[in-house]
């Protein structure tokens, strides 16, 4: 049975592993000695693990990753698909509900949703959650699809809706979802999912009424009981106000005690410019307090929908502010780009209590946290409680070299008889029937418009592995 370690996301339990063929890992040269910190700056960067890394995944696996990939990275496949993707998301024709019309079910779900979701059954679910943990994943984050995203100019008409049933769905889909994971495992959720009444309390940044604070309150008491961490997403900037005052409430009230778990994560956007600040009110609100903030860092993912004019520039801009801010946590130090609020005689409060999930696609970002923990390890420098965590059919190949890095490091640990710090990687993965999980795919599809390279790379490192299986060279 695994249990929740110190400070933060679960422990392990062993599971077999499957590989094609053994796998070389080089030995990692120390990281060069680092000063002061300046924005952005690590040590050097963790070096490529294996260029076999994707020989952890399946023949069938491999071939749907390598074919999705190289069309959605294409402006001729990837322009209509958003297209008609969005179209199907939003359209109130019932004939066109994939969850209705047997052909467009069967497409979707051969093609996109097995790419990137769990399943429609928990026993799908539970089918797809053992087989990434065969793989060498430490566990999954499991979301329920449900949710809703304000189209530009839209309004909500919450007259219309019934608060009470949507929120009581939203409720049981969560704690269903919450069950399905095991011990050690996380669960995501979307307060959005609780409808049209939730949305616009959220809006109007009113506190939570007292069925959804007793709705929530129930999913926090069984993911305690559990022993499973709970990640509340970030969502669209029109609402993300209301819903880090929401999560705060929770993180005051499950993140401290005897036990020192972390129990509840808020999500941190980087691609919006008040990232920064947003998240150092909140650290400085956890150390006044006394809890521990659970962070979940991402670049983000509302690009479609949130205003262009709230984001960095350039992606150099926030690929420099999303390092930044990680390297902050890791370290547990102030610096120019996750700057301490200002308080009365100029004193910068202490850094509180961190558990972080680095949700990073982003391959050179992930061996500089991964440089800075492995000198951290051998420094005997008190670490945070931290873990990876990639989407289901993104970055298959920063995943599996971090699962490979950590079999490795169990290796040299069992060698040379000294602890050494182990990545621990998740997958997030969705569930839901095909019709509810099309909003989820549409946000995955605009997410690769907008990172064509990084899909480009993605696709590279597929078709090798392709070549090698095929021809073995």
């Amino acid at each position: 049975m695994r249990v929740f370690r110190r400070g933060g996301l679960p422990g392990r339990r062993q599971v077999k592993r499957f590989r094609s063929s053994p796998i070389h890992v080089a030995p990692t040269p120390p990281p060069s000695p680092h000063t002061l910190r300046q924005p952005g700056a690590a040590l050097s960067a963790y070096p490529t693990a294996s260029s076999r890394s994707l020989s952890l995944l399946s023949f069938p696996a491999l071939v749907r990753s390598y074919v999705i990939t190289a069309l959605t990275s294409t402006s001729t496949f990837l322009t209509p698909s958003l297209y008609l993707l969005s179209f199907l998301a939003h359209t109130k024709n019932a004939i066109l509900s994939p969850d209705r019309n047997f052909i467009l079910h069967k497409i979707l779900k051969r093609t996109f949703y097995a790419h990137f979701c769990a399943g429609e059954s928990p026993k799908e679910v539970e089918g797809k959650i053992q087989e990434l943990k065969a793989i060498g994943f430490r566990g999954v984050i499991l979301a329920y699809a449900k949710e809703m995203v304000l189209l530009p100019g839209s309004n909500i008409d919450s007259d219309k809706s019934h608060g009470s049933e949507e929120i009581s769905a939203w409720r049981r889909g969560t704690l269903e979802t919450v069950n399905l994971v095991e011990r050690g495992d996380c669960a995501a959720l979307k307060f959005s999912g609780a409808g049209a009444s939730t949305m616009q309390q959220l809006i109007e940044k009113r506190p939570m009424s007292q069925d959804i604070r007793d709705a929530t309150t129930e999913i926090c008491e069984l993911a305690k009981a559990r022993g499973v961490g709970l990640l509340f997403d970030a969502e669209q900037h029109a609402i993300q106000e209301g819903i880090d005052r929401w999560i705060l409430e929770f993180q005051r009230r499950y993140n401290k005690g005897a036990s020192k778990r972390t129990v509840v994560y808020g999500t941190y956007q980087v691609y919006l410019r008040s990232t920064p600040d947003t998240l150092a009110r909140h650290l400085a609100i956890a150390q006044k307090e006394g809890f521990t903030l659970g962070v979940k860092l991402v670049r983000g993912a509302y690009m479609g929908s949130d205003p262009r004019q709230l984001f960095w520039r350039t992606k150099a801009e926030t690929d420099r502010a999303y390092d930044s801010v990680a390297e902050a946590l890791i370290r547990r130090e102030w610096n120019g780009i996750l700057k301490p609020p200002t308080q009365d005689g100029g004193v910068p409060p202490r850094f509180p209590n961190v558990s972080l999930v680095l949700a990073s696609h982003n391959n050179q970002t992930v061996r500089k946290a991964m440089a800075i923990r492995k000198k951290q390890a051998e420094d005997g420098v008190k670490m945070i409680d931290m873990s990876y965590g990639h989407l289901m059919g993104m970055a298959d190949e920063v995943s599996c070299e971090l699962i490979l890095a950590g079999q490795k490091r169990e290796e040299d640990e069992q060698h040379l008889g000294a602890r050494i710090e182990k990545p621990k990687v998740y997958k997030y993965v969705v569930w839901g029937t095909v019709g509810q999980c099309l909003k989820y795919l549409l946000r995955r599809a605009e997410e690769n418009r907008d990172a064509v390279l990084r899909a480009r790379e993605s696709r590279i490192a597929l078709r090798k592995e392709l070549v090698y299986r095929l021809w073995g060279s």
